[in-house]
């Protein structure tokens, strides 16, 4: 286990810009790159990302309220997760586009990520078609070629 230097860890304060899932996932990839990998490791390290409004709730849990990681990750995502989020996240997923040097496969992964951070629900027909709404037009020329017809 390697000491991490606290200009390293990320802060989370709590606001509504926020993405408290996105900061639950960097801080296991730097939790993980200086090898606090188990629970308690996380745990301990934990209380030193938050500052402001995160911290105040976090001081506030009850004693061994948390035991394991899991547990700390859903009780945060419980207080943050609809809280911490932009307004118009499920807008987002109406107006993303393929990036010119952006693969498909990037282009959709980024997408589902968009879409499961949207929270909101569509039929596999309409995402599809909200999907190929961000594709440039040559490379839906291209797809309809790979299927054989028409990809909609």
């Amino acid at each position: 286990m390697k000491n991490i230097s606290p200009s390293t860890l990320l802060h989370f304060n709590g606001l509504t810009f926020e993405d408290s899932d996105t900061f639950l996932f960097e801080f296991v990839v730097i939790s993980r790159t200086y090898d606090y990998t188990n629970d308690e490791q996380k745990l301990k390290l934990f209380p030193s990302t938050l500052k402001d409004a995160a911290l105040h709730w976090f001081m506030g849990l009850p004693g061994d309220s948390i035991t394991t990681w899991a547990q700390m990750q859903q009780a945060f995502n419980n207080k943050f997760q609809d809280y911490c989020k932009s307004k118009d996240t499920k807008e987002e997923i109406f107006r993303m586009t393929l990036g010119h040097d952006e693969s498909l496969d990037d282009y959709e992964v980024r997408f589902q990520l968009s879409y499961k951070r949207a929270r909101c629900t569509l039929d596999s027909e309409s995402l599809k078609l909200v999907l190929l709404r961000g594709v440039r037009e040559d490379l839906l020329d291209t797809l309809n070629l790979l299927v054989g017809g028409d990809i909609y």
